[in-house]
């Protein structure tokens, strides 16, 4: 059974966190390198960030997203690199 997903702005985002809603947050890579934010409600809902003009929210590195999150008082994240294999590319370049 596929959990539901709810799209949500920031600032819902950010009134779930504060009333203790959220049990665990990750950020996912995707196929293109892109990173997601994906956040799991007590209620076994994932609610992910949404654009005002529609789409998912999607950043272009771990920086940003952990610093978003952060600012929401989240300080521990589960992180899911899709593409990443050592020796395929480098880190730095």
């Amino acid at each position: 059974m596929a959990r539901e997903t709810r799209y949500v702005f920031e600032s819902t985002l950010a009134d779930l966190v504060a009333a203790g809603a959220i049990l665990t947050a990750y950020i996912i890579e995707d196929g293109d390198g892109r990173f997601h934010i994906v956040c799991r409600s007590t209620g076994g809902v994932d609610h992910r960030l949404k654009l005002k003009r529609g789409g998912s929210r999607t950043f272009k590195s771990l920086d940003a997203p952990a610093q978003l999150l952060r600012s929401m008082g989240i300080s521990r994240i589960a992180l899911h690199m899709n593409e990443f294999a050592p020796g395929t590319a480098p880190l730095l370049s």
